[in-house]
């Protein structure tokens, strides 16, 4: 009976851990700051993360150029597997598909699919990071992407086409994260 009531509790356990979402980072909340350099223009990223990457927000600020002034684009990804696109100028939210890049429980699929594999390790500020190479397709052609990633969270990455290198500008990993981040703003119509 006793060994019944053990092997029943096991197999309770098991399928609750199957159950569960594979994390996609290896830390419960955080804010990553990147700075891109790709020709000389640079881009800004801010990053914030709840539940292990279950709930992300991700602002990209870009300098137009020339006096044209600054670009934003603000991405909310949620754990129902969809993304959505905000515009603050029309005050709209529109449905785009949620990146499925997970460095920790990368399928073998989706390794197969970018060619995918760890080549090394390296530290950067502190931080020890798998090296990953990967050959990812675009429109326009494949792009050989390195990326340097700690628990999941890249926090270096290059392209070659077109070149680029984006670096660690900040990081924190605060005690939680204000879960109005996460919300489409009410006053934005759904595309």
């Amino acid at each position: 009976m006793k060994k019944l009531l053990i092997a029943a509790a096991l197999v309770l356990v098991a399928a609750g851990a199957l159950a569960q979402a594979p994390h996609k980072y290896g830390i419960k909340y955080g804010i990553v700051k990147t700075v891109t350099d790709a020709g000389g223009q640079k881009t800004t990223t801010t990053l914030w993360f709840d539940e292990y990457g279950a709930r992300e927000r991700s602002s990209v600020k870009k300098d137009l150029g020339n006096g044209m002034g600054e670009a934003e684009w603000v991405t909310i990804s949620l754990p129902d597997g969809k993304s959505y696109l905000l515009d603050a100028t029309r005050k709209t939210s529109t449905v785009i598909p949620r990146p499925d890049i997970n460095y920790l429980n990368m399928s073998d699929e989706a390794k197969a699919a970018r060619k995918a594999k760890i080549v090394g390790k390296e530290t950067i500020d502190g931080l020890e990071c798998d090296i990953w190479e990967e050959n990812v397709k675009q429109i326009l052609g494949t792009v050989k992407v390195v990326s340097w990633v700690w628990k999941g969270i890249p926090v270096k990455y290059t392209t070659d086409n077109p070149k680029s290198e984006t670096m660690l500008s900040g990081f924190e990993q605060p005690a939680s994260i204000d879960p109005s981040l996460f919300e489409i703003p009410a006053d934005y119509k759904k595309k």
